[in-house]
């Protein structure tokens, strides 16, 4: 199986024509062993790369995420809806490159895996960062903001929605944080009970 070398250029743009046709000029001019899926520079460059995204992650609360996700290696529609979004792995939409999943493809543990750490690294922790506090917190904070960003949305934190977490976060009352979790588990609705686990394990996770 072939690579696509657009996964591994930092600043390529898939809206850019340009990136998109000097990658794929310089991927069709290379022989074939040069850009298959297991040569060596790529199984190298891989590793760095899962280095990278774990050495920023607070892993305890990727742990917590794959315990309520769930992991499919075969993609299907939303569970909720029967349509779009179509899902894969531990609840990723998109490929690295941006792409969309189709129903019937499949991916490996270790791409579900590989996956899950990118989009925790591109799309949840640069906004998790800009929370007041955040060098200050552990990991097993810093986790159970993690997963409380993915449950419900990388931009939490000062949004209207989300004023009850976000005073207390901002003004490091730490001692509220848990409680403040509970109140996001739509209360009355068919989701309450799975949300309040989640809620109560993020807040466990929070004050050890």
């Amino acid at each position: 199986m072939k690579i696509n070398l657009v996964n591994f250029f930092k600043f390529f743009d898939e809206k850019n024509p340009n990136h998109v046709k000097a990658v794929t000029q310089f991927q069709n001019s290379l022989p074939d062993q040069y850009v298959d899926d297991s040569c060596e520079w790529v199984e190298t460059y891989r590793t760095k790369v899962v280095e990278d995204y774990t050495s920023q992650l607070p892993m305890p609360g990727v742990e917590l995420i794959k315990q309520f996700e769930g992991c499919r290696l075969k993609s299907y529609y939303d569970p909720l809806s029967g349509r779009l979004p179509i899902t894969i792995g531990w609840g990723s939409t998109r490929r690295k490159d941006g792409s969309v999943f189709l129903i019937g493809q499949t991916i490996t543990q270790q791409e579900a895996d590989d996956l899950l750490l990118y989009q925790l690294s591109k799309d949840y922790l640069p906004s998790l960062q800009k929370i007041p506090h955040w060098n200050e917190m552990n990991d097993n904070q810093k986790g159970a903001l993690l997963s409380f960003a993915y449950n419900l949305g990388a931009g939490f934190y000062g949004s209207d929605d989300f004023s009850s977490i976000t005073r207390v976060l901002r003004n490091k009352e730490w001692d509220l944080v848990p409680d403040a979790m509970y109140r996001y588990r739509n209360p009355g609705t068919s989701v309450e009970s799975g949300l309040a686990r989640r809620r109560i394990m993020e807040g466990n996770l929070w004050s050890k």
